[in-house]
């Protein structure tokens, strides 16, 4: 496998055929909002929230999986300070040792 391509369950997959995470996101929020749109009265709340949510903690999980739990390397890998992903591990109710 050369360094433009990936692993993805036993499958190699170049750069250029990878899905764009973002092209996904926006799918999603497209979804949310149109079946809010048929919803009388209904009002998108918290998008940003939402969003975070449902990255961040499978993010953090697989980092702190890929890392053996080492805090320090997965502060590393995420661009954070190291308290910072501990506050967020605590507010994601992960075990800091997975």
């Amino acid at each position: 496998m050369n360094t433009s391509s990936f692993q993805l369950i036993n499958t190699e997959v170049s750069h250029d055929e990878m899905v764009d995470i973002s092209e996904c996101i926006q799918h999603h929020f497209n979804v949310y909002l149109d079946a809010l749109d048929g919803a009388e009265g209904a009002q998108p709340h918290d998008l940003h929230d939402m969003l975070l949510e449902a990255c961040e903690k499978p993010l953090l999980e697989l980092v702190m999986k890929k890392t053996n739990g080492n805090q320090s390397l997965a502060s590393d890998w995420l661009g954070i300070n190291r308290a910072t992903l501990r506050k967020k591990l605590l507010a994601y109710d992960l075990d800091a040792k997975k």
